[in-house]
Formats: structure tokens, sequence, C-alpha cells
């Protein structure tokens, strides 16, 4: 394969609930509005959107998924789905004695609430040395012309950025702290609020919107000092910042109409591995990448109805 997307992260199976009103209280009762179970996670959706933005292109920039294991209760339908579009899953690895990762998220218009095993997934790893994920193949980086690396798979992500280093590969990645191997090399780096807000709480400045702003300066500047990347701070509706050496830019999201917040900092993700691919400069990366998560708010599922092109660059020119 040639000058394909290479992609390593999570792929799960997700089951995914529409609300009919607000998420509700403990003990009280919610209808569902839709209901579907489709592929999903970081990885998974990314995949999902890159292959509707690649359109007529994406038999020439096919995506090549990798990452974790599939599993009895998550083989078929990842299979079946991705052999339907430009997505290559040859390089996931079946174990049939693993369930497989399946999670359920209910979606009302402003809120997503997830129900899985991920902290036993991660747990299994760390304190009992089972890995549920892929060793990146070379071969298959080496092939590329741009990938998206999620870091969650400690040394085997790190390995997957190294290689992409050694046969320059740009590389777009998501949510670690300063100081991480896997930003050190990568081409873009997108951090959400919400990451921040559990994982970087130094720099989780809730408040007054100038308390917040000073919080992502310094978090940037944190960054500017172990890689030269793009480090976007997604800031959901609100204001993203951005930058890379420690330079501090502003963009205020675009104004939608949302459905649904479930698979939109996957797609923002998409959106930046592919206006790499593209070689667009920075403001517009992160313009681009604003708009196809901003089109992505309005659907529900996206794995049925990704953002498309024609969608991204109305939203842009309005």
């Amino acid at each position: 394969m040639n000058q394909h997307i290479y992609l390593y992260g999570m792929i799960t199976k997700t089951n995914g609930f529409l609300l009919r009103g607000d998420f509700p209280k403990a003990d009280h009762y919610c209808e569902v509005k839709e209901r579907y179970t489709l592929p999903g996670g970081e990885t998974g959706t990314a995949a999902i959107v890159l292959a509707s933005l690649c359109g007529t292109d994406s038999k020439q920039t096919k995506v090549k998924l990798d990452g974790n294991h599939l599993g009895k209760y998550t083989k078929d339908l990842t299979h079946e789905f991705y052999n339907k579009i430009a997505v290559d899953v040859s390089a996931l690895h079946y174990d049939p004695d693993y369930d497989g990762m399946d999670e359920f998220v209910m979606v009302d218009s402003t809120t997503r609430t997830n129900f899985a095993t991920f902290a036993t997934y991660f747990e299994d790893y760390y304190q009992r040395g089972i890995i549920r994920w892929n060793t990146p193949n070379e071969e298959h980086i080496k092939g590329a012309k741009v990938a998206g690396i999620d870091p969650f798979f400690d040394k085997q992500a790190i390995l997957a950025a190294e290689l992409c280093k050694k046969h320059n590969i740009p590389y777009v990645t998501i949510d670690e702290r300063p100081g991480n191997e896997v930003i050190k090399h990568a081409s873009v780096v997108a951090v959400s609020s919400e990451y921040i807000r559990d994982h970087i709480s130094d720099y989780h400045t809730p408040g007054s919107p100038e308390a917040e702003k000073e919080g992502k300066i310094a978090l940037l500047k944190k960054f500017a000092e172990h890689t030269k990347a793009l480090v976007i701070l997604t800031g959901g509706g609100g204001t993203t910042y951005y930058g890379r050496g420690g330079d501090v830019k502003e963009f205020n999201a675009y104004k939608v109409d949302v459905v649904s917040t479930l698979g939109a900092g996957d797609s923002f993700k998409a959106g930046c591995i592919y206006a790499l691919m593209q070689g667009y400069d920075d403001d517009k990366i992160v313009r681009f990448a604003g708009a196809v998560a901003a089109v992505a708010c309005t659907k529900f599922p996206i794995g049925l109805n990704p953002p498309t092109m024609d969608e991204v660059e109305r939203l842009m020119n309005k």
C-alpha cells in the first residue's frame, strides 16, 4: 500500500444512545430517541471521518488502522463496517479469548456520559502484564503519507512515534502531558479541555475567562519546552488556544446547531490529520479541524453520516 494514512490507537464497539431531553438525575427516567451500535473510539471514529474527507481520493489515500486487539464481541462488527469504506483493518489482531472493547455512551445535546471498562483494560496491563494492543509494524508506517498516533499504549505508542520520526512521517497526537515521548517529534498535538481538567489539573483554571486564558497560555508555553509541534488546546464550543514555540493565538468555535458532541474530539483529530496531509499552515489547520468537529456536532451518529468536505468548506466559508 502506498501513501496511506496510518492510524494507531483505540478502536471500540460503541453503543450510542441519543436521549430525548437532558441526561437524567439518579433514579429518574429519560426516553431514548435513537440508538446505534457502530465502531468508535478516538482512532476508530477518526478513521471513519478521514475516509469521508478523502472522498473520491480515498482509494489512493486509504486509511490503515492499527491498535488494540479485537475480541469476540467486536471483530465481526469492525471488519464488516470498515470493509464497506476505504479503511484497511488487516493489521488488527483478533483474540478469541477476549471480549473486546465495548462501550455504552448516553448523549444529549450538551453532554455525553460513557460506561465502559477502560480502567480494567489498562489495569490488566500495568498490574498483570496483559497486553491487548499491537506492536506497530515498521512497514505499515514506512509507507504512510501521514499518521495519527494516540499515546495510550505505553512503549508501543512511543515506538510508533519513533518509527514516524525515523521515516520522516509527520504525525498528529492527542491528550498527553508535556514531556511525554509521543509528543516530542509530533507535528500537531491536540489536547482537550476535558483532558486538561482530569489529568493536567495544575493548568485547569475554572471560573473567569481571564483565568482560563492564563492557564491555557501557561500550558502552551510548557508544551513549547518539550516539542516544536503546533499545540492546540481545544475549547469545545468556546475558545481554542494554539501556537508553537510559546506563541499564542486564539480561535473562536464555529456556531452550529448541536445535536450531539459524541465524536467531536475524534473528528477534530481527523481534521488535523487531513490538514497536515494537505500541507495547510497552522492557522488553517485549526480552522479546518474546528470546522470538521463543528459539522460532526450537527450529526448523530457520525459513523453513518460523517462530515463531508463540502459541508466543512461551506461552514468555513460562512
